[in-house]
């Protein structure tokens, strides 16, 4: 702009006269204050206004394209009391392991250790998608139309027939998870002699043992996602953890010695898996069931189920000794199914009972002399304890992803 002074009659005046741009004019061209108040911007200040404004629309109309693809890439999660890195890893991707530590921390930097988080520091967790990609898993293969299928060659045929069934007999080795500890608990490894501190995360694998001392609580997740919360003076072996891979039939056994343990069995896929918890006095085989198994000094065992059904076993079933040479003939069990159909008042001998059915608030109680008739039980007047109404709550809040079939 060039500006041209002059004068007249009237007194002083001022002329301005706009000139074009230069081609490789700055984006950002530095304005001296003093020509502000000399009145010498002028369309060149006009220009940068529009010019401001068109970079400010472009980095907006960037921002809107790419912020979402990020935002579904990673949610931003607020750790409550109570929370663990183990049990929101279960809780949004239904499973935990050492592959998932080294991942959620490469996310979240700022932790110094994985083990200690605290209510309200917000943590990053990739897309359960971005997970799956990260640790290398293969997507479910795609279904085939009836009518469409392949024919294999005999002897690739004869070649898978032969990897299958080699599949068929691969076993892999479950595990637990401390997903919560509260007070004092204590884990003894399987081969170790000691008693050791729990840690929250902690894997626990066969013939591992958790004791739990008083006024404390913990809770293991297994990796079928059932979850078992145990209760103060507690002390539960874990026997057997195992999966057949091609078939998905679960072995899950269990020993509660002594104390209260809640359970949430997840729904098992193969109708041979076994969920079995051993007490002293009695078997306990779930599946999709939450109930509670109680232990005293005096090995009675107390058994109460919220949903779904138990089966109460006889650990120690009597049978006759067989003659030589005579073939051992095992008679059918009899099956007990609750309340009303058990005749008589009087107990159950502990040699002529087999298998008890409970079901929805239904409890019983087993003893070394023997088992009475299944009774009801009133639930609202238990959920009065905080200990039932704590489990309920954790149970209505762990709500994980559907497992994969």
């Amino acid at each position: 702009m060039h500006v041209e002074k002059g004068r007249s009659g009237a007194g002083n005046y001022l002329q301005e006269i706009i000139l074009p741009f230069r081609p490789n004019y700055d984006i950002f061209p530095p304005i001296e204050p003093a020509k502000i108040f000399r009145g010498e911007l002028g369309m060149i200040q006009r220009n940068d206004c529009r010019r401001y404004l068109c970079w400010f629309l472009f980095v907006l109309f960037i921002s809107l394209i790419f912020g979402p693809l990020r935002a579904e890439e990673t949610q931003l999660i607020r750790v409550r009391k109570g929370d663990t890195i183990s049990y929101l890893s279960f809780k949004i991707y239904g499973k935990y392991d050492s592959k998932m530590v080294d991942l959620l921390q490469r996310e979240n930097p700022q932790i110094k250790d994985i083990d200690l988080i605290y209510a309200g520091q917000e943590l990053r967790f990739p897309a359960p998608e971005v997970i799956r990609k990260k640790l290398g898993e293969k997507p479910a293969p795609p279904s085939v139309p009836v009518g469409t299928e392949r024919k294999e060659d005999p002897l690739l045929k004869e070649t898978s027939s032969k990897e299958e069934s080699m599949d068929r007999t691969q076993v892999r080795a479950n595990k637990g998870v401390i997903t919560y500890l509260e007070g004092q608990v204590q884990v003894k490894k399987s081969g170790e002699t000691e008693w050791s501190a729990a840690r929250p995360n902690m894997i626990l694998s066969e013939r591992d043992q958790i004791r739990v001392q008083a006024k404390s609580r913990a809770e293991l997740i297994l990796d079928n996602q059932s979850v078992m919360r145990l209760s103060e003076n507690t002390l539960l072996t874990i026997h057997k953890l195992e999966e057949e891979v091609a078939t998905r039939k679960e072995t899950t056994r269990m020993e509660l010695s002594l104390g209260k343990l809640w359970t949430r069995t997840a729904k098992l896929f193969n109708p041979a898996s076994r969920y079995d918890i051993r007490t002293p006095t009695a078997i306990a085989g779930v599946q999709g069931t939450i109930y509670q198994l109680q232990v005293g000094e005096d090995r009675e065992t107390n058994i109460q189920v919220f949903q779904g059904t138990v089966n109460v076993y006889n650990p120690f079933p009597a049978a006759k000794p067989s003659q030589p040479g005579q073939v051992t003939q095992w008679e059918k069990p009899q099956e007990v199914t609750g309340p009303g159909e058990v005749p008589g008042p009087a107990s159950i001998s502990r040699e002529e009972w087999t298998k008890i059915v409970l079901r929805q608030y239904q409890q019983i109680t087993v003893t070394d002399r023997g088992i009475p008739r299944p009774t009801s039980f009133n639930a609202h007047k238990e959920r009065q304890n905080e200990w039932v109404r704590w489990n309920e709550e954790r149970d209505a809040d762990f709500l994980p992803p559907e497992r994969p079939r």
